[in-house]
């Protein structure tokens, strides 16, 4: 039975962090991240990037801090977003280049997790390669962490006579397996749902020529919100502008006194010209991502808003 210190389900964003922050903090411990695809990434891993995924993000705020994507090495310029394959790159390298790669042990599912009365946890383990038998494997560690997310798991509800539906029923995350036969002219596809997999994949879809029929539920909710990468009237970035301590002031916060600006957010919160510079300035930004799709004018919306 394999004994290590720690042991990182997951090889996301939050499992590659994870692994690599511990061995900086404790070089000599015996690490191991367990990961049940064939490749590192998460929802960026290889067998869910069809063709022409990108991330919301633009070049340099999708990112580790001290690993930048220089436009160089990965091939994607400043105010670009990022091409799927670009990222499972990245990811790649940010293993190479902090050498854990050879801690990463793929096609690896954790079946079961046991916290046993020493303190320690006791993991059960199968393969995920289709030619593997269904060989258990059980792996003691001293520390866990558990980074698989909440996107592991794929959600597809059930309609009826499904069974006999002629015609591919799929998860947006086995779209690349359909690919050929979904992404390209004169098919015609319908996506259920509204989240950023729904525009992503309605989005890939009608690029390809394919004729798209979007459902989102009847009330309307759910859809999220798709905003310029520049907004408000000075055209600031949006992703940095997130960042900057200005911004924090326009949020009520509890702890927000701790950042030493009390007196400023006891104005714009606890003051009436406070409130209505606060309202002023969301307004600004809700309206950018309308007016950028001239959506209050679209005939078949509600009122001519969302």
């Amino acid at each position: 039975m394999e004994t290590v210190d720690l042991t990182v389900i997951g090889a996301g964003w939050s499992g590659l962090a994870a692994i690599k922050t511990y061995l900086q903090v404790n070089p000599s411990s015996n690490v191991l991240l367990l990961e049940a695809a064939s490749s590192i990434g998460g929802v960026w891993a290889k067998h869910r990037l069809y063709k022409g995924l990108k991330s919301n993000n633009m070049l340099g705020t999708y990112e580790f801090s001290d690993f930048p994507m220089d436009p160089e090495t990965f091939g994607v310029q400043p105010g670009e977003h990022i091409p799927g394959q670009v990222i499972q790159q990245y990811m790649e390298k940010f293993a190479e280049r902090f050498q854990f790669r050879d801690r990463i042990r793929l096609n690896t599912r954790v079946r079961s997790a046991e916290h046993r009365p020493d303190g320690t946890w006791l993991l059960t383990t199968v393969s995920t390669e289709e030619q593997a038998d269904d060989k258990v494997t059980e792996v003691v560690t001293r520390k866990l962490i558990v980074a698989t997310g909440i996107t592991s798991q794929a959600y597809l509800p059930s309609f009826p006579s499904q069974e006999t539906f002629d015609a591919p029923l799929f998860h947006c995350r086995d779209l690349l397996q359909h690919e050929a036969d979904v992404l390209q002219e004169g098919r015609r596809i319908t996506v259920f749902g509204g989240t950023k997999s729904a525009w992503d994949a309605v989005y890939s879809a009608a690029t390809s020529g394919a004729q798209v029929d979007w459902v989102i539920r009847e009330n309307g909710h759910g859809p999220v919100w798709m905003a310029p990468p520049y907004v408000t009237p000075l055209k600031k970035w949006l992703e940095k502008l997130v960042t900057t301590r200005l911004l924090t002031f326009f949020s009520p916060c509890i702890w927000g006194h701790a950042d030493g600006y009390p007196r400023i957010r006891r104005f714009l919160h606890g003051t009436w010209l406070g409130r209505k510079i606060v309202d002023a300035f969301w307004a600004i930004l809700a309206n950018d991502p309308l007016l950028d799709r001239r959506q209050p004018q679209h005939p078949q919306l509600p009122n001519r808003f969302l």
